[in-house]
């Protein structure tokens, strides 16, 4: 199935590009995913097609109805954080405002992400209405608010990745580390004071975020992630859905035995029911 193709901001830029899959009918849900690579590479073109089963997940919902759809957004070469968050609120909204082009229902997006794409998808649920310029770029008349999200092995709190590797018994330094979160926020922790850099790595992060959440200001939010994940330890996964569960926020965690990072496993046949199940159940 071939994507329709387009921009979701007027730079028409490659950078803010989508491929859309409508759905067989109308007023469809829709799942929005968010490409994962250290912030730094990747393509929306992996919810085509992929050697690792990401677009599984296409496959998946589109046969239950769902339009998706995927999304490039800002990498760390091209622009630092939080233009990156800024990128996927404006495609939510991008879709939401244009809802009858597409077929779907505004009030039924559920955002995915996988890695990077995850911390992103995390910090959407978190931040959707709360109007935070911060987080959405600018002021809109759409809200960027999801129905769910779902986070596939997504950092929750970038400051604790290295030794969240040594506390699950990984190795500290992983080769494909390359300085990413450097890269992203623009320095060296904590940055500069009263640099750009500072503010980002005191705002980034998704777990900051679920230890003052309630219901209605963090959506939905579904953790799938390996046990053997050497990159992103599941750690940074279980955290969050211990603090949202505490607050009464709807969540559900999966753990996919000895499954590594982007792991095929984590596609597979069970685990994808067992998702599809829990997000039918939020958007019904």
């Amino acid at each position: 199935m071939k994507p329709e193709t387009g921009f979701y901001t007027r730079a028409h830029s490659d950078s803010q590009s989508y491929d859309f899959y409508r759905a067989e009918s109308e007023n469809a849900p829709l799942l929005l995913y968010v490409h994962g690579g250290a912030w730094r590479y990747g393509d929306k073109e992996s919810l085509f097609a992929s050697e690792n089963g990401v677009h599984r997940l296409r496959e998946v919902f589109h046969e239950a109805g769902f339009a998706c759809a995927s999304i490039n957004y800002r990498l760390s070469d091209e622009a630092t954080f939080p233009s990156q968050i800024h990128d996927v609120k404006a495609a939510i909204r991008h879709f939401k405002k244009h809802a009858v082009n597409f077929g779907i229902d505004p009030a039924r997006v559920v955002l995915a992400g996988g890695s990077a794409g995850g911390h992103l998808t995390q910090l959407a649920a978190a931040t959707g209405g709360a109007g935070d310029l911060y987080y959405d770029g600018e002021e809109s008349a759409t809200s960027p608010a999801l129905a769910a999200a779902v986070s596939i092995y997504g950092v929750s709190d970038l400051r604790t990745i290295y030794d969240d590797r040594e506390l699950q018994g990984f190795p500290r330094v992983h080769p494909d580390d390359e300085d990413a979160e450097v890269r992203l926020l623009g320095g060296q922790k904590p940055g500069e004071p009263g640099s750009q850099a500072e503010m980002n790595w005191t705002l980034a992060h998704p777990y900051d975020l679920a230890l003052s959440a309630s219901p209605q200001t963090f959506a939905p939010t579904y953790f799938l992630h390996g046990t053997a994940d050497s990159v992103v330890p599941p750690v940074q996964s279980t955290r969050m859905y211990e603090e949202l569960s505490a607050r009464g926020i709807p969540t559900s965690l999966d753990l996919v035995e000895d499954a590594e990072h982007a792991d095929i496993r984590c596609y597979a046949d069970p685990h994808l029911e067992k998702l599809k199940a829990w997000v039918l159940e939020q958007i019904s």
